[in-house]
Formats: C-alpha cells, sequence, structure tokens
C-alpha cells in the first residue's frame, strides 16, 4: 500500500517539475529578448555619452569653442535617453518576475513536499 503511494507521489512530483520547468522556459523567453532590446539601446547610448563627454572632460572643448554648445546638447540627450531605457528595463525586469511568481504561486506546493529542484523557497518559512 505504501508503495503505491510513494509511486503515485512521485510521479505527482515529476508532473510538478515538468510544470515548473514549462514556466521557467517561458520567464527566460520572454526575459532573454526584453533584456536584449532594453540593454542593447542602452550600451549604445552609454558608449555614445562616454565619446561625447570625453572631449569635455579631458579639456579638449572648453566653453567658448565652437561646437561646445553642441556637445553639452548632445551630453544631454544621452543622458535622458538612457534614463528612459534604464527605466523601462527596470519595470520590464519588475513586471516579469512578479508575472513569473505568480505562476509559480498557482502551481502551488509540490507533492511529496520540499526540498525539489525547483523553487525551494517557495513555501519554505
Amino acid at each position: 500500500m505504501t508503495q503505491a503511494i510513494d509511486a503515485d507521489q512521485k510521479e505527482l512530483a515529476a508532473a510538478w517539475d515538468k510544470r515548473c520547468w514549462k514556466v521557467q522556459l517561458k520567464y527566460t523567453a520572454v526575459l532573454l529578448p526584453t533584456t536584449f532590446l532594453l540593454f542593447v539601446p542602452f550600451s549604445v547610448a552609454l558608449f555614445y555619452f562616454i565619446d561625447i563627454v570625453s572631449p569635455l572632460m579631458s579639456g579638449e572643448l572648453v566653453y567658448g569653442l565652437p561646437g561646445y554648445y553642441e556637445y553639452q546638447e548632445a551630453k544631454d540627450d544621452a543622458l535622458i535617453f538612457m534614463a528612459v531605457l534604464g527605466v523601462l528595463y527596470a519595470i520590464a525586469l519588475y513586471l516579469m518576475y512578479r508575472w513569473y511568481k505568480k505562476m509559480m504561486r498557482a502551481l502551488g506546493p509540490r507533492p511529496g513536499g520540499y526540498p525539489g529542484k525547483w523553487k525551494r523557497w517557495l513555501c519554505a518559512e
């Protein structure tokens, strides 16, 4: 009798682990493209910002020289662009993580109790 219960519980735990794997795969499939689409423009803007600021910081371009105001304006534009991308990236990560936790909680506790290889922290106290 106990062997039948153990076998059934192992099957339930294996099915639960498979559902956890699917949730993890969905989360990764959403996370990687979003990270790529938001972080790559942020990196480009960061390198552009460094290229713009280096003549200003080194003293090659000082107040009164031609092009000074254009460099200052480009620096400000790059900062605004980086700030917007940084905020969008943070919001996207926050929302995706909330979605992931909601999906994991919807699965409920692992049959047979913890520890399982997926999310030991989910119901741990």
